[in-house]
């Protein structure tokens, strides 16, 4: 459907949560869905961080920081302390072909954006979750920081099912367990599935800010995406960024079904004559 008529409700992000013990850094989300770290010192001083990467650019695709406890780091890309202040480039194990000149790495990038916070009087000790404060651009060295691959890491709250994304308000940002899907001719969705090759069944909830694909000569095609976030919206969801491109394919090629007898005499500029994925 056209991208403009695709209208969300506003829902209030403000919100109020318990403050968790000193030391401890835990996932929360704001009243909208948005995910958060909530950052209790030893020195009781508290801070609340958007667990979404900052963009460093305008095309930058939707991504989420993880918390590394034992060096009280956050890592995503850039590596982060426990104040948001963005301190270097992520490292690696290992590179899939050539790894990147140290001359290719990034200069700057930002801290953390956060939020104001208010604490609350009463126990149990809690806090207000206010305004948003983006985070500051900082220069920094191109030589990346070390992987810590080897260190266990924690990510923000766990993933939804489809139920329970689909039985939020509408508007609501969710971290859903599931895959894109795009299939010939049919509406793409979201769904679970366990071999590429599958369509969504037409149960499945609709991804509405997304153009499906074209019965193409080449025969009936599926290609499967992921995502970070996702918005409620009707009886499905669209992307956290409405209409944004989708980003490539993690598995594509033929459908692996039995094609309709008919199909190489099907109208490609009409909707299919009998449903593809059923």
């Amino acid at each position: 459907m056209p991208r403009e008529e695709i209208q969300l409700p506003r829902i209030e992000p403000s919100v109020v949560l318990e403050l968790p013990p000193r030391g401890s850094v835990v996932p929360a989300t704001l009243g909208d869905g948005t995910p958060l770290w909530v950052v209790h010192r030893e020195d009781g001083t508290v801070s609340v961080f958007s667990a979404l990467i900052p963009r460093t650019s305008d095309a930058a695709s939707v991504r989420l920081t993880y918390w590394i406890p034992t060096m009280r780091r956050f890592i995503g890309a850039y590596v982060w302390d426990d104040r948001g202040t963005v301190l270097g480039n992520q490292g690696w194990d290992a590179c899939t072909g050539e790894c990147p000149s140290t001359d290719d790495m990034p200069d700057s990038a930002r801290d953390l954006d956060a939020f104001q916070v208010e604490r609350l009087e009463g126990e149990p000790a809690r806090i207000r979750v206010g305004a948003p404060i983006a985070g500051a651009w900082r220069r920094m060295s191109r030589s990346p920081l070390p992987s810590w691959s080897q260190e266990p890491r924690e990510g923000i709250t766990p993933l939804l099912s489809l139920g329970q994304a689909l039985a939020l308000p509408e508007g609501t940002i969710v971290h859903v367990r599931g895959t894109a899907v795009l299939a010939s001719a049919s509406p793409p969705r979201v769904c679970e599935r366990l071999d590429p090759w599958s369509c969504c069944a037409e149960s499945n909830p609709r991804l509405y800010d997304v153009d499906g694909i074209p019965l193409r000569s080449v025969g009936l095609e599926v290609y499967s995406h992921g995502f970070a976030l996702l918005r409620r919206y009707r009886d499905g969801f669209v992307q956290y960024d409405v209409g944004a491109k989708l980003d490539a394919p993690h598995a594509g090629g033929h459908l692996g079904i039995t094609p309709p007898p008919d199909l190489a005499g099907w109208d490609p500029t009409q909707p299919p004559r009998v449903p593809i994925c059923k």
